[in-house]
Order: C-alpha cells, then sequence, then structure tokens
C-alpha cells in the first residue's frame, strides 16, 4: 500500500487513547511485590541490575533487593498490564531523584520474562503517560531496547534529547525524558 508520499512503507499510527484503553496500571513498589521480582530473577531477568546468576536464596534475594531500592532507587515502581491470568505485574522501573534536581533519573527497567510486547507497550507507555504528570524523568535506552522508547515517543510521552557515550559505560545510549502536558 503506497501513502501519499509515494512511500510503500506502512506507517501504524500510535494514539495514545487507544493504548491506554486497556486496564495497564502501576504504584510505588510494596513489599507484597517482591515474590514477582524474585520469581524474574530465578529466571535472569534482573540481570541489568546487577543480579548475576540465579544462586541466591529467597531469603538472601530480598536482602540484597530492598537494599538495593532503599538505599539507590527510593523512586521504584511495580508496572501491571492485563495478562491471560488476570493483571499482574509485568515490570518493574527503578529510579533516584538526580542530585540538586527536580527530576528522577531511572536508573533501570526489568521485564518479567512472562511479559508480553504488548504488556510492556501498555505498560511503559501509562507509567510514563501518568508520571509525566508529576514531575519530569530523564533516562536512557540501550540500542536493543531504544524501539520500545521510541514507540512511546511515538505516544507523545517522551521525546529523544539526544545520545550518551558516558551514562552506560562502553555503550552509545540514547537519552530521553518525559513531555510535560
Amino acid at each position: 500500500m503506497k501513502s501519499a508520499s509515494g512511500s510503500s512503507k506502512r506507517h501504524s499510527k500510535w494514539r495514545l487513547k487507544k493504548t491506554l484503553k486497556r486496564t495497564a496500571d502501576f504504584r510505588p513498589i510494596e513489599d507484597d511485590d517482591v515474590k514477582y521480582a524474585w520469581a524474574a530473577y530465578k529466571k535472569g531477568a534482573l540481570a541489568p541490575m546487577g543480579f548475576e546468576g540465579t544462586d541466591l536464596t529467597a531469603d538472601e534475594f530480598k536482602a540484597r533487593f530492598e537494599e538495593i531500592v532503599i538505599t539507590r532507587c527510593p523512586a521504584t515502581w511495580t508496572l501491571f498490564a492485563p495478562t491471560s491470568k488476570g493483571v499482574r505485574p509485568v515490570g518493574i522501573v527503578f529510579g533516584a531523584w538526580a542530585p540538586n534536581a527536580q527530576y528522577i533519573i531511572v536508573t533501570g527497567m526489568c521485564w518479567f520474562p512472562w511479559a508480553s510486547k504488548r504488556n510492556i507497550v501498555e505498560a511503559i507507555v501509562n507509567f510514563l503517560n501518568g508520571v509525566r504528570r508529576e514531575f519530569m524523568l530523564v533516562f536512557y535506552a540501550l540500542p536493543e531496547h531504544k524501539r520500545t522508547y521510541e514507540v512511546c515517543a511515538m505516544h507523545g510521552v517522551v521525546r529523544r534529547v539526544g545520545t550518551s557515550y558516558v551514562a552506560i559505560p562502553g555503550h552509545a545510549a540514547a537519552v530521553f525524558e518525559s513531555i510535560i502536558p
């Protein structure tokens, strides 16, 4: 199918209202959410947050996870999306207040192995849309994750503001920030 410009490439139009139609949600992390983080850890999904391997016991994991959240990532949320088993946690966003600033730097996002691509898009778009009404976010995306956040930008909730070569050592990371409504 050719567009008006003569291009044969199909462009989908992302609409915020349509993506937010399902019941994706988020809230600050709670103690009950650690069991989902534990299940994700056992499948290796928390490696980006420094949880290499899967040999910690449940109690060791809980102690280390809570230490990370309390000391390094006090702005941490659990993201929920509709799944075949009902609305369940599908990911965690870790963040910290920037020094002497009024914005949060997202230090990591971990998606649980059972989260589908649709769950991820719905959950992160819902999260970014909700949080941007309270404060600004800045985050970095590696090339393998950049497309997810480009889709968020197509929804109008974030914008790409550049590339950082020092934020994630050894990688060129795309830099995004939330858009104030």
